[in-house]
């Protein structure tokens, strides 16, 4: 999970320099990836992939995002799938402006350019319309907002949009009943999840301040069968092991 490739502007806080991932270490990031031998899906393959596969996702679909990443993505022979908030098309990251100025200067993909990155190594899907926690919302706003945006990208793309990422990657039962409700048969989250469910997925985020182990780490099937260890493991041993793992990462 990617938020933006580019160089983190002056004076970002820490949130905002995670959210940051610089063009060389994206380029350094999918060389590796090819190196060790992984392919990347699309979206109607990520459950059935076999071998070495990774879907690669970006939340908030900036509109630097086809020109900085695309030739990347090309020559690796890549894809990517793109996470649209639609009621910002054309528009600026309003939702994190207040908290974080460097993330709410950057411009969202305009309706014009959906089309056109419908067409490259990428696909179109939702993330919501007005990016809200939509576990704050009414059961039917919940299930507005959600149908409202995959009915948008449908349009723009040409074609079906039936994958959603969770606004801030916030999902509770209720969220789940309208994102089935409005069509979508799959939907991630924003870090570990418990599996098994096409409508809570996992992925994960890769930050800025990352360097190309823990990007290996965070890559590696070694860290999912942790996860799956570590939500049955008592709370001490979690601390012991969380301890360890940023000492070799380090």
């Amino acid at each position: 999970m990617y938020h933006a490739v580019m160089e983190p502007p002056n004076g970002c806080d820490e949130t905002e320099r995670d959210l940051f991932v610089s063009p060389r270490q994206f380029e350094e990031q999918m060389a590796d990836l090819a190196a060790r031998g992984f392919r990347s899906v699309r979206l109607d393959q990520f459950q059935t992939g076999e071998g070495r596969t990774v879907l690669i996702t970006f939340d908030d679909a900036y509109a630097h995002l086809p020109a900085m990443v695309t030739p990347i993505l090309e020559r690796y022979e890549f894809s990517a799938t793109m996470f649209v908030p639609t009621a910002y098309l054309g528009g600026r990251n309003a939702w994190d402006a207040d908290e974080h100025p460097r993330l709410g200067a950057l411009e969202i993909t305009s309706v014009r350019q959906i089309p056109e990155i419908a067409c490259g190594p990428w696909e179109i899907a939702s993330h919501g319309s007005r990016h809200v926690d939509l576990r704050t919302l009414e059961p039917s706003a919940c299930l507005e907002e959600l149908t409202r945006s995959r009915q948008v990208l449908s349009e723009l793309s040409g074609g079906p949009v039936e994958a959603l990422a969770y606004p801030f990657g916030y999902v509770n039962d209720q969220v789940e009943d309208a994102a089935r409700r409005a069509g979508y048969r799959m939907a991630f989250e924003a870090g570990p999840a418990p599996g098994g469910n096409p409508l809570r997925l996992s992925r994960q985020p890769i930050r800025g301040s990352d360097d190309l182990r823990v990007f290996r780490l965070r890559t590696s099937g070694w860290l999912r069968r942790f996860r799956a260890v570590h939500r049955v493991t008592p709370a001490w041993a979690r601390t012991a092991v969380r301890a360890a793992i940023n000492g070799v990462a380090r």
